[in-house]
């Protein structure tokens, strides 16, 4: 029992390591700051654009998947309590 949770703790930390940065690219030292965005990175609310093609954001299309999505989660967890009270013989 202690081998295995220490096998999992390394394996844990193993992974959990932070990888080797990638190489970049010695031959670029400029910068360039002319196109570099004036406002904040988080937007102001109510200061975007509304959806004018079904797949934007806020869209048509986001809309229907979020609906897809609840519907399915519904349908499993409304399979698992019926398979549970049948399981218990509650009905």
């Amino acid at each position: 029992m202690v081998r295995r949770l220490l096998l999992g703790l390394a394996l844990l930390a193993s992974l959990s390591a932070p990888l080797p940065a990638a190489a970049q690219d010695p031959g670029s030292t400029t910068s360039i700051t002319s196109g570099a965005p004036t406002q904040d990175i988080v937007p102001e609310p109510n200061s975007g654009e509304a959806p004018s093609e079904a797949g934007d954001r806020g869209g048509a299309l986001q809309l229907g998947l979020l609906a897809v999505v609840l519907l399915v989660i519904t349908g499993a967890v409304a399979l698992l309590v019926r398979q549970s009270r049948q399981a218990r013989g509650l009905g």
